[in-house]
Protein backbone atom coordinates (compact mmCIF):
# COMPACT_ATOMS: atom_id res chain seq x y z
CA UNK A 1 0.00 0.00 0.00
CA UNK A 2 2.47 2.79 0.60
CA UNK A 3 3.92 1.98 -2.82
CA UNK A 4 1.14 2.49 -4.72
CA UNK A 5 -0.55 5.16 -4.55
CA UNK A 6 -3.84 6.49 -6.22
CA UNK A 7 -4.56 10.12 -6.70
CA UNK A 8 -7.30 12.38 -8.06
CA UNK A 9 -5.88 15.19 -10.10
CA UNK A 10 -6.83 18.24 -9.24
CA UNK A 11 -8.26 19.08 -12.61
CA UNK A 12 -11.03 17.50 -13.03
CA UNK A 13 -12.20 16.56 -16.84
CA UNK A 14 -15.69 17.94 -17.56
CA UNK A 15 -17.99 15.92 -19.67
CA UNK A 16 -18.72 18.22 -23.14
CA UNK A 17 -22.17 19.17 -23.34
CA UNK A 18 -23.90 17.40 -26.51
CA UNK A 19 -26.65 19.16 -27.12
CA UNK A 20 -29.38 18.04 -29.72
CA UNK A 21 -31.07 20.02 -32.56
CA UNK A 22 -34.58 20.36 -32.18
CA UNK A 23 -35.04 21.88 -35.40
CA UNK A 24 -32.37 20.70 -38.39
CA UNK A 25 -33.88 23.00 -40.43
CA UNK A 26 -32.75 26.66 -40.18
CA UNK A 27 -36.27 29.10 -39.95
CA UNK A 28 -36.60 31.79 -42.72
CA UNK A 29 -35.28 34.10 -40.26
CA UNK A 30 -32.47 32.59 -39.15
CA UNK A 31 -31.29 32.29 -43.59
CA UNK A 32 -29.17 35.88 -44.02
CA UNK A 33 -31.10 37.85 -46.46
CA UNK A 34 -28.67 37.73 -49.32
CA UNK A 35 -28.24 33.78 -49.02
CA UNK A 36 -31.81 34.03 -50.00
CA UNK A 37 -31.43 36.26 -52.29
CA UNK A 38 -29.10 33.85 -54.30
CA UNK A 39 -31.20 30.84 -53.51
CA UNK A 40 -34.33 32.92 -55.03
CA UNK A 41 -31.92 33.69 -58.51
CA UNK A 42 -31.04 30.76 -59.02
CA UNK A 43 -34.36 28.74 -59.49
CA UNK A 44 -34.69 31.76 -62.28
CA UNK A 45 -31.48 31.09 -64.53
CA UNK A 46 -32.25 30.15 -67.66
CA UNK A 47 -31.43 26.61 -68.92
CA UNK A 48 -27.84 28.23 -70.59
CA UNK A 49 -27.26 29.76 -67.51
CA UNK A 50 -27.93 26.60 -65.23
CA UNK A 51 -25.64 25.06 -68.23
CA UNK A 52 -22.63 27.13 -68.29
CA UNK A 53 -22.55 26.90 -64.33
CA UNK A 54 -22.76 23.34 -64.84
CA UNK A 55 -19.30 22.93 -66.70
CA UNK A 56 -17.66 25.78 -64.10
CA UNK A 57 -19.14 23.93 -61.67
CA UNK A 58 -17.36 20.03 -63.00
CA UNK A 59 -14.44 22.61 -64.33
CA UNK A 60 -13.59 23.65 -60.59
CA UNK A 61 -14.39 20.01 -59.03
CA UNK A 62 -11.37 18.86 -61.66
CA UNK A 63 -13.42 16.00 -63.00
CA UNK A 64 -11.74 14.66 -65.66
CA UNK A 65 -13.68 13.64 -69.33
CA UNK A 66 -14.51 10.29 -67.91
CA UNK A 67 -16.13 11.50 -64.67
CA UNK A 68 -17.92 14.57 -66.60
CA UNK A 69 -19.68 11.95 -69.09
CA UNK A 70 -22.64 10.52 -66.90
CA UNK A 71 -23.44 14.05 -65.41
CA UNK A 72 -23.67 15.70 -68.83
CA UNK A 73 -26.25 13.10 -68.89
CA UNK A 74 -28.58 14.12 -66.21
CA UNK A 75 -32.07 16.21 -66.87
CA UNK A 76 -31.90 19.50 -66.75
CA UNK A 77 -33.44 19.67 -63.17
CA UNK A 78 -30.87 17.44 -61.56
CA UNK A 79 -28.12 19.86 -63.26
CA UNK A 80 -30.21 22.93 -61.54
CA UNK A 81 -30.27 21.29 -58.51
CA UNK A 82 -26.84 20.73 -58.01
CA UNK A 83 -25.73 24.11 -59.56
CA UNK A 84 -27.46 25.62 -56.63
CA UNK A 85 -25.90 23.69 -54.15
CA UNK A 86 -22.76 24.65 -55.94
CA UNK A 87 -23.71 28.60 -55.75
CA UNK A 88 -25.23 27.87 -52.25
CA UNK A 89 -21.93 26.19 -50.86
CA UNK A 90 -19.47 28.61 -53.05
CA UNK A 91 -21.21 31.68 -51.56
CA UNK A 92 -21.15 30.34 -47.65
CA UNK A 93 -17.40 30.32 -48.20
CA UNK A 94 -16.99 34.03 -49.30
Amino acid sequence: RDRISFRRSAVKKEKPLIQHPIDTQPSISEIPLAQALVDERCMNLSEKEVMDLFEKMMEDMNLNEERKAPLREKDLTTKREMVVQYISATAKSV
